[in-house]
């Protein structure tokens, strides 16, 4: 346990949840524009308190302050998205019909449809976003946009920087003049402490990011419960790369350096690291392997999170190599005093992927696997297999269509996000953005963790009959 940043006790979270409970009914009927200054108070006060925050975040997880600062911006920027949605209170999606006491053979009322608050939210934030998916991120201010109190488990990886967040989002509410127990925030190393949280019956819905070990835990709990209640889960992924003949041909050294890269970026601590890549054997895959070699040989070694996840990195790619080839590896040593961890590809053949359940385990960090299909039909094949993930992408040439054809639609089905000829690392919270996807990506594919229609977790239609329009 941290001595500066101790378990909450179950008399806590007792206490952090009743007072949401009483903040909801006061919380929910306060006018959009209320709740889009409470939001955009919080906007402010994270740009004016920007060296601090980065400065904590850094210290606590190494990801260095370049990557801080662009990922503070896109939460202040998230957060004045869903401000705007509270303002303008798109988020009830109001639709109506008139009546029809006429109508033959019976009289239709009049029916009014809106979306409703859920009630209390428990969030429960990722280890490699500390800003962007924590204390300020998609869950919390989609939740608060829309009336629900929230209640935050922090991060054990960065407890000071919750802390200093959660005084931010105090602070706004307090100038806002929002009901006392709109937010607050739990510490809890323990996992006591997340179980208890999903387990008690005011909690009305959890928004949880994190490994699918954990996410199953608690989902389970969540439906077992006397009322069960939604828990949208974001969990592993392997983020799948297609290269298609015709694209390796045409520019298989660009499209490996690209690979490379996006392995790499942040130390591979992405949900939307491409895990694996499958291509087929032929013309240009030569000149792929030995460029994607040479690439990760030259990459630096790179500061992890923390010990621990540089230490199940370390696992998960030794285990690996008593599977698939290692390709390559960086070069340089690492320090271990500062959690570095080397770049590292692997390779193996489809019909041996195909085979073992362990190659399709997720390694968090800078490594990924190479897939040698022997055939169109092996790669269709293969892509049919795989698991639910959050992106999926495609390369392609100007002789690939009749594959695209193909494959395109399958990977609709294994994705929440399609990309072409790119590479997936990265997430812009936009209206049109989905970050989602199926079974063991999420707990539901059908919603967004990331961008405008995250608020959709939190809400659920209540429709009127027979009300006048005025009521």
């Amino acid at each position: 346990m941290n001595e500066d940043f101790p378990d909450s006790t179950s008399e806590s979270i007792e206490y952090g949840l009743e007072a949401a409970t009483g903040a909801f009914h006061s919380f929910r009927k306060l006018s959009g524009e209320r709740r889009a200054t409470f939001l955009e108070t919080i906007a402010g006060l994270l740009e004016q308190n920007t060296e601090e925050i980065i400065s904590l975040a850094d210290g606590e997880t190494s990801l260095g302050l370049p990557r801080l600062k662009m990922e503070l911006q896109r939460t202040v920027n998230e957060t004045r998205l869903f401000a705007k949605l509270a303002r303008t209170e798109d988020w009830r999606e109001s639709r109506s019909d008139e009546a029809e006491p006429d109508r033959i053979p019976i009289p239709k009322p009049r029916l009014q449809s809106d979306n409703v608050p859920l009630g209390p939210v428990v969030v429960i934030g990722a280890c490699n976003f500390p800003l962007a998916i924590s204390v300020v991120g998609t869950d919390t201010m989609s939740a608060l946009a829309v009336g629900c109190p929230v209640i935050v488990k922090a991060h054990p990886g960065h407890p000071g920087t919750c802390a200093k967040l959660s005084e931010i989002v105090k602070e706004a509410a307090k100038t806002s003049e929002m009901p006392t127990g709109t937010f607050l925030l739990l510490q809890g190393e323990d996992h006591r402490v997340s179980r208890e949280l999903v387990e008690h019956p005011l909690t009305k819905a959890v928004a949880f990011t994190g490994s699918l070990q954990g996410g199953r835990a608690l989902a389970t709990i969540a439906a077992a419960r006397n009322e069960p209640i939604p828990f949208y889960a974001e969990m592993g992924s392997l983020n799948p790369l297609f290269i298609l003949p015709g694209a390796i041909r045409e520019r298989s050294e660009e499209i490996a350096r690209g690979y490379v890269e996006a392995i790499n970026l942040f130390a591979g601590q992405m949900c939307t690291k491409p895990g694996i890549l499958v291509l087929i054997d032929g013309p240009g895959v030569d000149t792929f392997l030995s460029t994607a070699e040479e690439a990760t040989r030259a990459q630096p070694p790179i500061a992890m999170l923390n010990k621990g996840i540089r230490e199940n990195y370390e696992t998960s790619t030794k285990a690996l190599a008593e599977k698939a080839e290692l390709l390559a590896e960086s070069e340089t040593s690492p320090e271990i005093s500062r959690n570095e961890a080397t770049s590292r590809l692997f390779a193996t053949e489809a019909r041996s992927f195909l085979a073992d359940p362990d190659l399709r385990a997720e390694a968090f960090g800078p490594t990924s696997l190479i897939i040698k299909a022997k055939d169109e039909k092996e790669l269709l094949d293969l892509a049919r297999q795989l698991e639910g993930n959050l992106t999926a992408s495609l390369h392609v040439g100007k002789s690939d269509k009749e594959l695209v054809d193909d494959l395109l639609p399958v990977l609709e089905q294994k994705a929440g996000r399609v990309l072409w000829n790119g590479f997936p690392p990265g997430v812009t919270p936009t209206p049109a953005t989905h970050h989602g996807g199926p079974w063991p990506a999420t707990t539901d594919a059908r919603h967004t963790s990331i961008g405008l229609y995250g608020y959709r977790r939190f809400v659920r239609q209540v429709c009127r009959q027979g009300f006048p329009k005025e009521a």
